[in-house]
């Protein structure tokens, strides 16, 4: 008696959502597959290749169908290896955490190394090396050339009303702070400032300093225009990292998700037996 008193009493109605939570478990897993498979057939766009991602995008591919795979298993056979199918599972869902805590940039120096992270992007694409090729892609596929084909009517003030994707306005163009002259898209001509204007001393403000050394380096050269400006590798490495961080938040959204549904039907399933 003493004994029966000791026990936790469990709800009786529990039991009933093991099924549900099976069902919601395997819908969870789908968008995992879905994901993974999309990672794996999806190409590199523009030239992120160049980085020399070490198969990163397959490597995520993997890890969430292993995902997919045991949570599944541990769905339809997790009864018969209630604990170590659990564990197996939650290492998987761990790491999948960690991954995607990393790829959004959480772990700021942990990160450095990890391929996708913000800083590594950042470093790989701050190498000359790197970015020249780069430059020679981004050239190669004549985004500057379309936006000038687009707006060769375009007055001055037709072209400041326009939006430009990031590309567009880091790379073909100078920088507003450099006070050019539009004659097109990509043509523009220096205003000769006064001499006090241009012995002002450098702003305090790193960005304006960078924008500043934009000016310098930008050029009417169809091959050159502004590709060795910050801007444009801001503007590049913008768009690499907004995807990246984007897997990262799917990877740690349905980590949570999973957790979450795993455990408590762990939960259940364990109290049930014992």
């Amino acid at each position: 008696m003493a004994a029966e008193a000791a026990k936790p009493h469990f709800p009786v109605g529990a039991s009933k959502l093991v099924g549900p939570l099976a069902i919601v478990a395997y819908l969870l897993s789908l968008p995992v597959l879905a994901f993974g498979i999309w990672l794996v057939s999806t190409r590199d766009y523009d030239c992120e290749d160049l980085l020399r991602e070490p198969n990163v995008r397959v490597a995520v591919a993997v890890g969430l169908l292993l995902v997919f795979v045991i949570s599944n298993f541990v769905v339809y056979y997790g009864d018969r290896v209630l604990m170590p199918g659990h564990m197996v599972l939650s290492v998987a869902i761990v790491v999948m955490l960690t991954a995607g805590l990393s790829l959004v940039g959480t772990y700021r120096i942990e990160a450095r190394g990890l391929p996708g992270s913000p800083l590594w992007l950042f470093n790989r694409v701050m190498r000359v090396e790197t970015w020249n090729e780069v430059k020679t892609c981004l050239c190669g596929d004549m985004i500057c050339e379309d936006l000038a084909y687009r707006t060769f009517q375009f007055t001055s003030r037709d072209f400041n009303l326009m939006k430009l994707s990031a590309l567009e306005s880091g790379c073909c163009k100078p920088p507003d702070v450099c006070e050019m002259e539009y004659v097109n898209a990509i043509n523009w001509t220096e205003v000769r400032r006064n001499r006090t204007r241009d012995n002002e001393s450098p702003s305090s403000n790193p960005a304006t300093n960078a924008s500043h050394v934009d000016c310098h380096a930008w050029s009417n050269q169809p091959a050159n225009l502004c590709y060795d400006c910050q801007s444009c590798k801001a503007a590049f490495l913008r768009i690499i990292t907004s995807r990246w961080r984007t897997v990262g938040v799917f990877l740690i959204v349905m980590s949570a998700l999973f957790l979450f549904v795993h455990a408590v039907r762990f939960i259940i399933l364990m109290s049930a037996r014992f």
